[in-house]
């Protein structure tokens, strides 16, 4: 392994392994090396803090004329909460950049590159397809975001082996294990919204909070076409998030329900309009949102192709019964060449359970 890989690796650790979510930022991690030493490195911070090549630089110990700065995604061109990155890569000398990928962003899209290669800096990528790959994955949802206006959509499903997501009274509690639950908290944490439709709401009664966690989701979204009963909502109420109901009628009596939006969208085929919802979620900058259930609304997304990744925990129990819940719904496909293909599969284990996950082709 070569010293670059091995430095543009560790760039990718920091960022691949951090536990912040800082959207509507990219997660990004820069290393500066200088003389074989590592004498910096940083991550991108929450919304106003600096982005990591700036952290890299001001965390420096030593002059960082002639360095490597190591950084996963194209430093930022255009001022927005902090100024510049490559401003601040000129003016602390740097005299060598390698970029993992590219900003998708219109404002950034290989200016950045431009004005470093003016002012005299060199620029190179890493030649390693693994790290390219990796440097991609990270801006995935922020990619999306950027080009589709939408939030990069991750649904989350515990099931049976034989597929079930509830019994035939619609007991679910539990069906994964302890441990696959805290991971699940850890993703919560990491969103901007979770989402679940008003059966799954009334049926469950979740906090959709990250437990534990002191980064909770922006936003708990419930899908009811007619929501009419403020205390089944009163679950959701906590500090640090907003209850956004999509309806396609809103309450008369708005003033009895807590921390709640109403946004009102239209019907397509007799459901709220799901390109509308995920659309004035993007508008709130909701880069990332998570999906938790019920099978009609994953079933709703899926035949719309709107899921981008899902994390499957298969617990190593059968539930059986017709009338029990599967898993997704929706309308389903005719044939299985129509069937969606997942890429990226990873299959862990966690206590008893399994989990499957994969990216949507």
């Amino acid at each position: 392994m070569s010293e670059k890989i091995k430095e543009f690796e560790r760039a990718l650790d920091l960022a691949e392994k951090t536990s912040v979510n800082v959207s509507p930022r990219p997660t990004v991690g820069a290393v500066l090396m200088k003389n074989g030493e590592v004498i910096g490195e940083g991550i991108t911070d929450r919304p106003p803090g600096n982005h990591a090549e700036i952290n890299a630089i001001i965390t420096s110990s030593r002059d960082t004329k002639g360095s490597t700065l190591f950084t996963t995604l194209e430093p930022c061109f255009h001022q927005g909460d902090t100024k510049p990155c490559v401003d601040k890569i000129i003016d602390a000398k740097v005299g060598k950049v390698v970029i993992g990928t590219i900003d998708p962003n219109p404002k950034v899209r290989g200016k950045s590159i431009q004005k470093l290669q003016n002012s005299g800096v060199t620029v190179q990528y890493p030649q390693d397809k693994i790290c390219k790959a990796r440097s991609q994955d990270l801006i995935e949802p922020f990619k999306h975001y950027i080009e589709s206006g939408m939030p990069y959509v991750t649904a989350k499903i515990a099931v049976s082996l034989d597929g079930k997501i509830a019994t035939k009274t619609g007991d679910s509690k539990w069906i994964s294990s302890e441990q696959s639950r805290e991971l699940v908290q850890q993703m919560r944490s990491l969103s901007d919204a979770v989402m679940i439709g008003s059966k799954t709401l009334q049926a469950d009664s979740p906090s959709l909070s990250a437990k534990n966690k002191e980064q909770q989701p922006k936003f708990k979204v419930v899908l009811c076409s007619r929501p009419s009963i403020p205390k089944t909502y009163e679950p959701l109420i906590s500090k640090g998030s907003k209850i956004l109901v999509f309806c396609n009628e809103e309450p008369t009596d708005k003033k009895k329900w807590r921390n709640t939006e109403f946004i009102k969208i239209s019907t397509k085929n007799q459901k709220l309009d799901l390109i509308k919802v995920l659309t004035e979620l993007g508008k709130r900058k909701c880069m990332n949102l998570l999906v938790e259930g019920g099978g009609e609304l994953l079933g709703s997304l899926m035949d719309q192709n709107l899921v981008n990744k899902i994390h499957m925990f298969i617990a190593p129990i059968f539930i059986g019964g017709g009338r029990s819940i599967n898993s997704v719904g929706g309308s389903g496909i005719k044939l299985i060449s129509e069937a969606r293909k997942l890429s990226n599969i990873k299959v862990s284990q966690i206590d008893q359970d399994i989990i499957v996950s994969g990216k949507f082709i």
